[in-house]
């Protein structure tokens, strides 16, 4: 399963940074490739997730479920897939204080079952999506 790990350094207070993680609900307006993050059913700490993004350089929606869980002792926010998908992120945001602002880590495992042909491709699409999704949460935190 391969790992990607990618951090962000934003201009705004943790709890700022780490309300932006939780808002589920509005996704789909602020983080690039993904067309839909409908909220199936919510708790005080969480939500389960249905995703549609479109995989970059592929140009193919890809969908999934996921249980999204918030920590705010620790700043974290976690998603682990469920149920079956062409994709599964297994994914940590974490919060940080960094200076005066914050800084945001984003760790994911991720399994791609595709063919072995398309196997680099999908890392591609991962890899760019994770990053385009750090400055997606960066710029509504700082706007």
């Amino acid at each position: 399963m391969p790992r990607i790990e990618k951090s962000v350094s934003v201009n705004a207070p943790v709890e700022k940074v780490f309300e932006v993680l939780q808002q589920v609900e509005s996704f789909a307006q602020f983080l690039p490739h993904t067309r839909q993050a409908q909220v199936l059913e919510r708790t005080d700490t969480g939500a389960l997730v249905e995703w549609e993004v479109v995989a970059p350089g592929v140009g193919m929606p890809v969908r999934w479920k996921s249980r999204y869980t918030f920590d705010t002792a620790t700043h974290t926010a976690t998603m682990q897939p469920e149920g079956d998908a062409l994709v599964k992120l297994t994914c940590e945001w974490r919060v940080e204080p960094e200076g005066a602002g914050s800084k945001l880590t984003a760790t994911v495992d991720y399994t791609a079952n595709v063919p072995p042909i398309f196997t680099s491709v999908a890392q591609n699409a991962v890899n760019t999506i994770i990053q385009d999704w750090l400055n997606g949460f960066k710029q509504r935190a700082e706007g």
